[in-house]
Formats: structure tokens, C-alpha cells, sequence
């Protein structure tokens, strides 16, 4: 799983290049200002900034950071703003210049990212360098350390998951006698650790360990004439065999250097690894040292540096795997579950829980194209009930999904508004936007005619004026607006008149930061939160309900989110897995992790636990894998 945070509403490009333009104004860099936005973007939406920079400004925003931020932020920034592929071009480039070239970023490149991954390195790096990375390779090394790095670096491995037992059977004992005789550089053992799949290698270590009663890396690790070679050989096995534990390593050892010389293993494990998996290496890191990551960061460096790693360290729950099977293979395997008497649903639970968004796509666009049929529909008709529910919203694109959830709440005998308020007042106006056109692709309407055809009088002026809104999404602040409003609802609240017109455009119109500081001051002024207000109201109308629906979602969608989870899992078992479900699916890949902090610091039981306890079957383990379990 990744860490990377991003949140709820991220402001359109133009937004964040003009905040990050207000940054650089003054006496000095406001750095606290550029972690905030850059520390809680992805990779699309960090290169939609720099493009949106240099149309705004007509300056590479690249080149800006490095004249205003210096030393392990400067560096850090720099490596993050770039595209991944680029950034580990440079990586690599920043490897073979050192005095003593750090082969160690070479072979992670090679041995631990997928062939594809790699290739688009090597792509970056003639593109940028107008050279080819073999070439500089071994134009900065020599004799067999040569041979083994420009094998790694130019190798398209094989990436299936098919292993030969006979030729991992041979080709440990062909590195048992290299090891033996200490032949260390001889060609076949360059040849194997170059040029074979990563799981065949897996299998020709494991069978080594078998047959020799320790692991090849350790009987390397025993040599004490040990060089720059056999450091790289036992790099390439660790990097091959258990890649998290070899990232803890780096860090760890980075972490004890720190303040010294080795900011950089650090920051290179967090920026490369914090949109992959470096939720793992945080755990293996924990399970090793017994202190968090987080803490050992926040112990061993300092300043803006300090709050940019913390803030690459958050994390969302999903948990993808180091290395996913190309959408092929995961198309077949399905396929496979799908025959004989009954479905395999653990094996449908290991693939699509494992993946994310892009990749489920390609998943069901790999089984249409391989066996001509549909496979969410082929889904519906091999698996049932609360599972089938959850696995269908998990398959479609997250924008489909949330309009099927919208059209099934309006639907219901009584339309479950909380949904359309999740939609409108959590997602950002984009998200939004897109959840509407997908709406209108599916259903052939507006989401705003169907809100309206299922509600009437007051409610449904309030919820087709949140469905149709596309609010502001900056973060500028009207404080004496704030105030004025806020008066404004403190009078409508006293007088009952909860569905006055200007209840309704304040809610529905204004932007989040502003409603924000809306109810901020309301609560500063009369002493009491207006939900909290609200809810001392005993006529209970739905109205009344709906606006502290939009209340809490505005204020604060975690603690909101936490309820519902709370709510649902009280009644699960009777009537409620659908609220579970649509919690957990549609913040697995964005926000689930502070849902689950929220649920536990509420409730004293982990929300792991707790859906252990109360669901069953395979919708358990389903949700159990989205929680990160």
C-alpha cells in the first residue's frame, strides 16, 4: 500500500500553481506553505501544477524551487515534483556521478521495479541525458562490476509468474559452487541474477536455502574478502527476494546517518516508495527497530525537511503488491475461479482487492478483449449478496460507481439523502462533476431531474441545489462574511425557520473553507456547535436531518464517515452491510486510514475488529483486504 495522502478536495492546478507563485513572494520562501500543497499531491496532479505554473507565470516551476529552497528540502522537492520515471532518471544519473558510484540505486531500479517500470527510466534517461543508461553505465565502471550492471540495467525481464523447478534446482547449484569457490564473477552467475524472472529467482534462492541450510545472501554476507562485487551481488538477492526488507534497510541505515551524510537513501526510499508501498516498509521498519518510522523521522531530522517526509509518510489502506501481474494474467486467473462447481471467491478476493483503480480497468477491459464477455456482469452471475454488492462497486470506475450509488438511494422507498450529501458536500466539485457525467452516460438524465422527480417542497430545493452546485474549491476565507452568515442560520435556527431561502444558498452555494469558518464562528458566538444546535431541535423532520447531514460532512468528513461506519456496523447482520460497503469502497483509495483512526479512537476497538466480528464469509475477507487487513 501507498502513503501518499491526498485530500478530500484538491484545488484545481491553476489554484495550487497560484498558491505555490503567493509562496515564493517576500523576504524568503513561505516553505510550510509549498509542503502543504506538494506534500498531498499525486504524480498526475503534481505535473497538472507544473504545467499550470508555467502557462500562469512563464517560468518552470522545476527550476524556480531549486533558486528558492536549498539543501535536503531543496533536493527532496525537486525529486518529487518530477515525473517518476524522470526523478529515477536522475536518480540514476546522481548515482553514476558520485566520486564512488552508488550502485545501489541501479540495482533497486533493475531488480525490484517491474520491466515496464524500468523501461520508462530508461526512456527518461536518453530523453533528458540524450544518452542511453547502459552506455553511461559502463562508461563509469569497469571489468565484471561492468558486466553485472550493464546486464541488470539493459535486461526486459520476463514478468509471469511461471517458474521451472529443474532449472531453479541447477542454477542453485551452479551459484552454490560459485559461492564455494568463490568464483564470484563467474558468467553464469551474472547471467542468471541478469537475465531471469524475478519469481524464477525467488525459486532458485529458495531452493539454494533448502539445499544448503542458508540463504545465499547470508553465505555472501560470510565472506570476509568481501568487495565492491559481491557487496553488489548480495544487493541484487536482497533487492530480488524481499524488496520491503531491503527498502527498511536502506532506511534504517540512512536514519542512524542522518544529520551526517545520508539524507538522500531517506529521502529516496520515501519519494520513490510513497505512491507504492511504503506503508510495508513503515511496518517492517516498526517490526525491526520497534520504534515508527514516523517518530524516528521526526527524532533524527529537522525543519521544513522534516515536515515534507512526515508528510509523504501518511497513508491511504489499499494494498497493492510490489509486483501485479500484468491485467492479463490477472484476467485469466479470474477466469479460472470462475470454473467448476462454484466460484472461487478467495481467489477473486486476492486479485481485485489488491488492486487499484487503473488496474481493475485494465482488468476488465483484458477479460472483455480475451473471452469476449463482460465481466462485471460475469461477476453478478458467480458470486451473491452483500459480496456481490461490494465486489460490483469495487469493479467500476469510481466515478460509475458513485452515480450507481446516487441513482440506488434516490430509488429506495425513502431516497437515502446522505448519500447525495456525501457526493456534494465531501467530493470536490471535479470529483462531483464527474460523478454527474457519468450519471448522465449510465442513466440518460441528470442527476438533478431524478433528485427532483424523487423529493419535493423543501428537501428537494436543498438537495438539487447541492447536487447541481460547483462550488468554489480555493481556500480564501470572507471573515466578516463568515460572521454575517453565521447570524444569518443562528436566526433562522432560533425561529425554526430551518428551510428560510438563505439557509439553503448559504449551504448549498458557499465554498467549503468558508462554511467552515462559517460554523466556527457560530460556535464562538452562541457557545454551542450548529449541529449540536440542531440536534436539540425534537421535531426530528428530515429536513432538519438533511442539513446536519451537510453539516457534518462539511466540518469534518471523518468524524461524519466514522458515524456511518459506527451506525453500519451496529446493524450489520440486519439491515446496513450497504453503508459499510460504501464507506469502505469509496475511500479505500483516498481517505480510509483516518476513517479507521476516527472509528478507534471512538470506540476503543479497532474498525478491523470490529467488522471481524460482526460480517462473515467472503464479504468479510473482501473488506477486510480494503481496510488493509
Amino acid at each position: 500500500m501507498a502513503t501518499l495522502l491526498v485530500p478530500h478536495d484538491v484545488p484545481p492546478p491553476n489554484v495550487d500553481a497560484e498558491a505555490i507563485k503567493a509562496a515564493f513572494r517576500g523576504w524568503g520562501t513561505d516553505e510550510k506553505a509549498i509542503v502543504a500543497v506538494l506534500g498531498y499531491r499525486n504524480a498526475p496532479q503534481r505535473r497538472q501544477i507544473r504545467i499550470a505554473y508555467e502557462q500562469l507565470f512563464e517560468e518552470d516551476l522545476v527550476k524556480r524551487f531549486e533558486s528558492e529552497l536549498s539543501g535536503h528540502l531543496e533536493r527532496a522537492v525537486y525529486r518529487w515534483i518530477l515525473d517518476p520515471e524522470d526523478r529515477d532518471a536522475v536518480l540514476a544519473h546522481v548515482a553514476l556521478r558520485k566520486p564512488n558510484e552508488d550502485f545501489a540505486v541501479l540495482v533497486e531500479f533493475s531488480c525490484i521495479y517491474s520491466p515496464e517500470e524500468f523501461l520508462a527510466v530508461r526512456r527518461a534517461y536518453q530523453h533528458r541525458y540524450k544518452r542511453s543508461l547502459e552506455e553511461d553505465v559502463a562508461a563509469n565502471t569497469h571489468d565484471d562490476f561492468r558486466k553485472l550492471l550493464v546486464g541488470l540495467v539493459s535486461a526486459y525481464r520476463y514478468n509471469g509468474g511461471e517458474i521451472d523447478a529443474r532449472l531453479a534446482k541447477s542454477e542453485a547449484e551452479i551459484l552454490e559452487r560459485a559461492v564455494k569457490d568463490k568464483a564470484f564473477n563467474h558468467e553464469d552467475v551474472i547471467r542468471i541474477l541478469t537475465t531471469r524472472s524475478k519469481a524464477q529467482l525467488i525459486a532458485t534462492f529458495n531452493h539454494y536455502k533448502d539445499a544448503n541450510g542458508i540463504s545465499i545472501s547470508k553465505q555472501l554476507g560470510q565472506d570476509r574478502a568481501a568487495n565492491e562485487f559481491t557487496e553488489a551481488l548480495k544487493t541484487v538477492i536482497r533487492c530480488i527476494n524481499d524488496p520491503v526488507k531491503y527498502y527498511e534497510k536502506v532506511v534504517r541505515n540512512a536514519i542512524k546517518k542522518v544529520g551526517k551524510s545520508d539524507e538522500d537513501a531517506l529521502t529516496r526510499v520515501v519519494v520513490t516508495r510513497a505512491e507504492k508501498d511504503l506503508r510495508q516498509i513503515k511496518e517492517a521498519y516498526h517490526k525491526r527497530n520497534s520504534v515508527t518510522l514516523d517518530d524516528a523521522v521526526k527524532k533524527e531530522t529537522s525543519g521544513d525537511y522534516k515536515h515534507f517526509i512526515l508528510a509523504l509518510l501518511a497513508m491511504a489502506t489499499l494494498i497493492v503488491p510490489r509486483d501485479v501481474p500484468s491485467a492479463n494474467v490477472d484476467a485469466e486467473a479470474l477466469r479460472t475461479a470462475f470454473k467448476g462447481w462454484g466460484s472461487d471467491e478467495k481467489a477473486i478476493i486476492s486479485i481485485l482487492a489488491h488492486r487499484n483503480a487503473i488496474q481493475r480497468r485494465h482488468i476488465r477491459i483484458a477479460y472483455e478483449q480475451l473471452f469476449q464477455e463482460d465481466l462485471i456482469k460475469r461477476l453478478e452471475s458467480e458470486i451473491s449478496g452483500h459480496f456481490e454488492r461490494a465486489v460490483y462497486r469495487w469493479m467500476l470506475d469510481p466515478e460509475d460507481r458513485d452515480a450507481v450509488l446516487a441513482n440506488i438511494a434516490i430509488r429506495k422507498p425513502k431516497e437515502d439523502f446522505a448519500v447525495l450529501v456525501e457526493l456534494s458536500c465531501i467530493y470536490s466539485p471535479e470529483e462531483l462533476l464527474g460523478v454527474r457525467r457519468a450519471y448522465q452516460h449510465r442513466y440518460k438524465r441528470s442527476l438533478e431531474e431524478d433528485v427532483a422527480a424523487s423529493t419535493n417542497d423543501d428537501l428537494r430545493t436543498l438537495l438539487v441545489g447541492l447536487v447541481s452546485a460547483y462550488r468554489y474549491n480555493g481556500a480564501d476565507v470572507d471573515l466578516s462574511l463568515a460572521k454575517s452568515e453565521a447570524e444569518r442560520l443562528e436566526r433562522a435556527i432560533r425561529d425554526k425557520t430551518f428551510y428560510h431561502e438563505d439557509v439553503v444558498r448559504i449551504l448549498t452555494t458557499r465554498s467549503r473553507p468558508q462554511l467552515v469558518a462559517t460554523f466556527n464562528h457560530y460556535k464562538d458566538a452562541y457557545g454551542i456547535s450548529i449541529s449540536e444546535q440542531l440536534s436539540s431541535d425534537k421535531a426530528g423532520k428530515e429536513f432538519t436531518e438533511a442539513l446536519r447531514t451537510i453539516i457534518e460532512c462539511i466540518d469534518d468528513p471523518y468524524q461524519y464517515y466514522e458515524k456511518v461506519v459506527r451506525n453500519a456496523i451496529k446493524r450489520v447482520g440486519k439491515s446496513d452491510e450497504d453503508a459499510l460497503t460504501r464507506v469502505v469502497v469509496s475511500r479505500a483509495e483516498k481517505d480510509l486510514r483516518q476513517i479507521k483512526e476516527a472509528y478507534h479512537k471512538r470506540n476503543s476497538v479497532t474498525l478491523d475488529d470490529a467488522v471481524s466480528k460482526e460480517t462473515s464469509g467472503d464479504y468479510k475477507r473482501f473488506i477486510l483486504a480494503l481496510l488493509g487487513n
